[in-house]
């Protein structure tokens, strides 16, 4: 995704593009099994804390995805999912 400042091959960022895939994946009802262990893939290094909010991913999708949509509701779901971690709490 060349639009996007914070993916390339010289950085660790899995792009707009993987994240999207992961909220459809965890929004799913037989993809929510692993929501789990896909938020936690998403909250290490090159996740979702890489995303630069450039939004440039959203005007250049050809699928006009909401992108950024996406992108928030993981922020949303990796930060209760970082609180259940903390606390102890399974989901």
């Amino acid at each position: 995704m060349e639009a996007c400042p914070q993916y390339g091959p010289e950085k660790a960022f899995v792009g707009p593009a993987s994240l999207a895939a992961v909220r459809l994946m965890n929004n799913h009802p037989t993809g929510s099994y692993h929501k789990q262990q896909r938020l936690h893939a998403i909250m290490a290094d090159g996740g979702i804390s890489d995303c630069g909010n450039a939004q440039n991913c959203v005007r250049v999708c050809p699928k006009e995805i909401p992108l950024t949509t996406a992108i928030g509701e993981l922020g949303r779901q990796s930060t209760l999912q970082l609180l259940r971690d903390l606390f102890g709490k399974s989901q």
